[in-house]
């Protein structure tokens, strides 16, 4: 067996789409750790500031990403000031007391947090000093459509169920050995040949 493995399956977060999906679909209050993809496309992207990846001319891209953990929020934050201070206590926690469920790095410059408020969702990434809420980073749509995409066979089949199969392409059907028999029988023999005689049944 081969000692080489996918950095996602030693590090545990192949399960990523689950792990959204769990997010967004909590019924209480809830929080999202996100890391980028160690892929060519993220490789100056990661432990960026975020002015840094201004002065790239980047805004964070949700495709670049993936959700390593989730879990309950112990104490909804009501005001700015206490979602600061709940953004604080994971740093904290990511760094010095990590679940032992936790398969990510540390949280690090360029990682984001979502937290889930009252069925609202805001996403925060980790700058150089404190967090910078990202307004336009649409975590629900198009990171499952990037997932669904990732198996479906084509844009025809995003419908929000990852079933990997076209909807627009009719299947075809096979003719029976039936009818190609009878095809066969039907046909003239070529000009000059008797036709053949089957075996035990033209035979009497």
């Amino acid at each position: 067996m081969s000692d080489i493995k996918k950095w996602d399956e030693v590090n545990g977060v192949d399960d990523s789409t689950a792990h959204l999906t769990a997010f967004l679909e909590s019924v209480t209050d809830s929080y999202a750790i996100l890391q980028l993809r160690r892929t060519e496309d993220t490789f100056y992207e990661r432990f960026e500031s975020y002015a840094g990846l201004q002065r790239q001319g980047k805004e964070p891209d949700v495709d670049h990403y993936e959700v390593v953990y989730h879990g309950d929020l112990p104490k909804a934050p009501d005001t700015p000031e206490a979602v600061m201070a709940q953004l604080e206590d994971f740093y904290v926690k990511f760094n010095l007391d990590r679940p032992k469920d936790f398969r990510g790095h540390s949280l690090s410059v360029s990682d984001i947090v979502a937290l889930k408020v009252g069925g609202v969702v805001s996403c925060h990434y980790v700058d150089s000093i404190g967090f910078q809420e990202l307004e336009n980073f649409a975590l629900r749509e198009n990171y499952l459509k990037n997932a669904e995409m990732a198996v479906e066979d084509d844009y025809n089949s995003i419908d929000g169920i990852i079933n990997n199969g076209r909807k627009d392409e009719p299947v075809e059907e096979r003719p029976s050995v039936l009818d190609t028999l009878k095809t066969l029988s039907s046909m003239e023999p070529p000009e000059g040949k008797p036709p053949r005689k089957q075996a035990g049944r033209d035979e009497r």
